[in-house]
C-alpha cells in the first residue's frame, strides 16, 4: 500500500497492521511490536519508506534462525518442512486471535503507545513504487 492509497481510503500508517517473518524469534513464537525500525527487513523497511512513517502496529511471527551452512536468505524464503508445518498451524489460528484483537480493542485505538506522527522514514533519495497484493485465493472459491 502505499501512502496516497492509504490517504485516498483515510487509512492512517498506525492503523495498518503489518505482519512479519522474524529471524530472532524461534519457530512459532509470536510478538506485537508498536512501530519502530525495520532492523534490516527489507519487507518492513519497504512498507516503512512507501508509508513515510515507522508507526504501523506489526505483528512478528517467529521462523527462527537457519541451521547449519543455510544461508539466512535461502531459508527466509524456503518452504517449511513437514515437522514445521505442524507447528505453524497453531501459529496461524494464534496469529488470527492476535489480529482480530488488536482490530477489535477500542482501548488500543484510542490511545496508541507511539506519539503521533512516529519516527519519518529514512529518505534514500530515490523514488520507490510499493503496493501489497490481496492474497492468492487457493480454495478455488471467488
Amino acid at each position: 500500500m502505499t501512502l496516497n492509497q492509504a490517504s485516498k481510503y483515510s487509512i492512517k500508517p498506525e492503523h495498518i497492521l503489518l505482519v512479519h517473518d522474524e529471524l530472532d524469534k524461534t519457530l512459532g513464537k509470536l510478538a506485537m511490536k508498536q512501530g519502530g525500525s525495520a532492523w534490516g527487513h527489507n519487507g518492513v523497511r519497504s512498507c516503512v519508506e512507501c508509508l513515510q512513517t515507522d508507526v504501523m502496529p506489526r505483528l512478528r511471527v517467529g521462523i527462527g534462525r537457519p541451521s547449519g551452512k543455510t544461508s539466512v536468505h535461502r531459508h527466509v524464503l524456503g518452504c517449511f518442512s513437514q515437522e514445521e508445518q505442524k507447528i505453524l498451524i497453531g501459529v496461524l489460528e494464534q496469529s488470527v486471535d492476535i489480529l482480530l484483537s488488536q482490530l477489535t480493542d477500542k482501548e488500543d485505538v484510542q490511545s496508541p503507545l507511539l506519539p503521533p506522527g512516529g519516527r519519518p522514514a529514512l529518505q534514500t533519495g530515490k523514488q520507490r513504487v510499493c503496493s501489497i497484493f490481496p492474497p492468492k485465493d487457493t480454495t478455488g472459491q471467488t
